[in-house]
């Protein structure tokens, strides 16, 4: 039988030994269990996870996997608000809200941009924002889609809770409603804002068109405890996840395939390819080109996510995004990575 190994040319790949206990010792090395939530239905990181999941990448740097999926962002951040993960991947307006609503976590850096769309059907005869007016657009509430709506009905003028019915539906359910197909709505559903790469499925398969888009922003927040506990680990596992980038972007067909088959949901790889095309680190030919710094831009992108939560009633608390920010333990791990090198062909494939 002829076995295609992804990153190892030519080489006998060493079946990588899970230990089950929490810090125990392999090759010398302290091994930290490290619980990472992360989101079915979202590129790329969908992506990224796949590379931590099926490489050896995590184990390199003293760090075990728990890999723990959800559908969307709100209840991902429900388990960190209750202790139940350690790193999140997460768009920006849920990882706001748990920051407001008390969540001991810091932003460590950004992860991936993805396109965030108002969509309808294709024979809707909504062609913009203004259109809506008496309309229903279904979102997951508390996520950056649902954020994108109400701002931009706010923008052209509309009132989001009298001149627009904006309702919560989860985004597989979304997803289920729109490929069952419609004529000028989905039923009692006349638009959807979604992000990727629902966005790029649904135009692709011409099962919805974009009304209205934006560009928005996803990052990794990691709790405090654990960082306080493991703070030399925190900066390995950034290590790790600049290297799952490098690999992915070098790698592209056979990581979107392990999304596909993972995700068990009906992407195709033209549509992660259409998904992915708007984040800049996918064409990053060297692992210095990734970057996952968050700018001053993306810190005000927060600030006024913190600021729609608040007002919007989802938090009783305005956060100060700034301060919920701490990229150290990125500049830390970009320091490593400097002094010691990446060489892909030493990533093992499980």
């Amino acid at each position: 039988m002829k076995i295609k190994i992804l990153l190892v040319i030519n080489l006998i790949v060493i079946p990588i030994l899970f230990l089950s206990c929490g810090q125990t010792k392999q090759q010398g090395k302290k091994i930290v269990p490290i619980r990472i939530g992360w989101q079915i239905p979202l590129a790329t990181q969908g992506q990224v996870v796949q590379v931590l999941k099926k490489t050896d990448l995590l184990e390199k740097h003293g760090l075990r996997g728990d890999f723990k999926s959800f559908s969307y962002g709100g209840p991902q951040c429900e388990a960190a608000l209750a202790g139940g993960l350690d790193v999140i991947f997460v768009g920006d307006q849920p990882v706001v809200n748990l920051i407001s609503r008390g969540g001991k976590w810091k932003i460590v850096s950004r992860l991936f941009y993805t396109k965030t769309a108002i969509m309808v059907t294709p024979k809707s005869d909504i062609t913009k924002m203004e259109h809506f007016k008496g309309k229903t657009i279904a979102s997951p509430f508390g996520s950056v889609a649902h954020r994108e709506a109400i701002l931009k009905e706010q923008a052209i003028g509309l009132n989001a809770d009298k001149d627009v019915s904006n309702i919560n539906l989860d985004i597989l359910e979304i997803s289920n409603v729109v490929q069952a197909g419609g004529e000028k709505s989905w039923g009692k559903i006349d638009g959807v804002a979604v992000w990727e790469p629902s966005t790029s499925l649904f135009e692709l398969n011409n099962l919805a068109r974009v009304v209205d888009k934006t560009i928005t922003l996803g990052v990794v927040a990691i709790s405090d405890e654990f960082m306080g506990k493991y703070p030399e680990e925190t900066s390995q596992f950034l290590v790790a996840l600049i290297k799952a980038w490098a690999c992915f972007a070098t790698n592209q067909e056979q990581v979107n395939q392990w999304y596909i088959d993972d995700a068990r949901l009906t992407y195709k790889p033209e549509i992660l390819k259409a998904a992915s095309s708007i984040e800049p680190n996918i064409n990053a030919k060297t692992i210095k080109a990734i970057d996952l710094h968050l700018t001053p831009n993306h810190i005000k992108t927060l600030e006024i996510a913190a600021n729609w939560s608040f007002e919007r009633g989802f938090t009783k608390v305005l956060a100060n995004m700034p301060q919920a920010v701490n990229q150290m333990f990125l500049n830390n791990a970009i320091e490593i990575i400097n002094k010691e090198g990446f060489d892909i062909k030493t990533v093992e494939v499980r």
